[in-house]
């Protein structure tokens, strides 16, 4: 497994734009990224959720930033039909936001872990590896 490629959950990166605690944790990680010596995947649903969360509490304008932002610092991966079966799936288990079963589903796919801070992921520990930011 390469270690310098990671899938990444919307939490962090909303923590890291809204300087929630935790964030600087996370900047050192896209700052990685933004360096080139580590690759986050982000899904297209979950690139969504990082835009929602941030115009809900930051205004439109804050959202559009966000997401031009997010797409220099991670690969945005597209959802198809295999990607989507895998997070239904991983609902299945129940306890897990469909939303979230996409970012747990990218990671089982492609075999790498998934940074988050949500307790949320602890549902599908057992399927993939997961590099737990404080807090989760």
């Amino acid at each position: 497994m390469d270690d310098t490629v990671s899938a990444i959950d919307a939490q962090p990166l909303v923590a890291f734009i809204r300087q929630e605690p935790g964030w600087e944790r996370i900047g050192r990680t896209i700052e990685e990224a933004v360096a080139g010596s580590r690759t986050l995947r982000l899904t297209a649903v979950n690139a969504g959720e990082v835009t929602y969360a941030v115009e809900r509490q930051l205004g439109a304008l804050a959202g559009h930033r966000a997401l031009v932002a997010i797409q220099a610092w991670t690969e945005v991966i597209s959802v198809d039909l295999e990607l989507a079966a895998r997070a239904g799936w991983l609902k299945l288990r129940g306890g897990i936001s469909f939303a979230d079963c996409f970012a747990a589903a990218l990671a089982h796919r492609d075999g790498i872990p998934l940074i988050t801070g949500d307790s949320e992921f602890r549902r599908v520990e057992d399927v993939i590896e997961i590099v737990w930011l404080s807090g989760a």
